[in-house]
């Protein structure tokens, strides 16, 4: 698993889904019974925490899972998929966030997906368009929040080409 610390002392790196769960589930999923928090992706999936001195609070979880299109974005079926992003409400709008996203986009990247999409709470698009994501289609809710989303596509391009000298 890869390491790293951030700015501020916030350690984030690669981490197993048990390590995330209870923040994923007290975000994403308060007061529902903790089997909506698993996703069936979880074993295959890369998972990334951060930690502030020695607690939890951001993680985000992204996998292989086909992009079936849009009328304004085409289908990718080599397209990985950002879930279970989260991050603790008292650490919100401190950065947590974007260091998170950007490790999960990395994992995708060091994978060769040439795209990452999401289903995005429309609450948090802002932050999403912030780092280069951009809303596809209409808002819709999910039937395991019941809360308004939007789903949201980041192109991967592949990284140029050595020089050959």
């Amino acid at each position: 698993m890869g390491g790293g610390v951030s700015p501020g002392g916030l350690v984030v790196r690669r981490a197993r889904v048990d390590e995330i769960f209870p923040l994923r589930h007290a975000v994403l999923r308060p007061g529902k019974p903790v089997t909506y928090s698993v996703y069936g992706e979880d074993d295959g999936a890369v998972h990334i925490g951060a930690w502030d001195d020695g607690e939890l609070v951001g993680c985000a979880t992204v996998f292989p899972d086909p992009w079936a299109g849009a009328p304004e974005w085409a289908a990718e079926p080599a397209a990985w998929r950002l879930r279970g992003m989260a991050v603790d409400p008292s650490r919100q709008g401190q950065g947590v966030g974007g260091v998170v996203l950007g490790q999960a986009v990395e994992a995708a990247r060091e994978a060769a997906a040439p795209m990452l999409w999401a289903n995005a709470r429309t609450a948090a698009l802002r932050f999403y368009e912030r780092h280069g994501w951009r809303p596809v289609g209409e808002e819709f809710l999910t039937a395991d929040t019941g809360l308004p989303h939007v789903a949201i596509v980041l192109p991967l391009p592949a990284p140029p080409a050595p020089i050959m000298q």
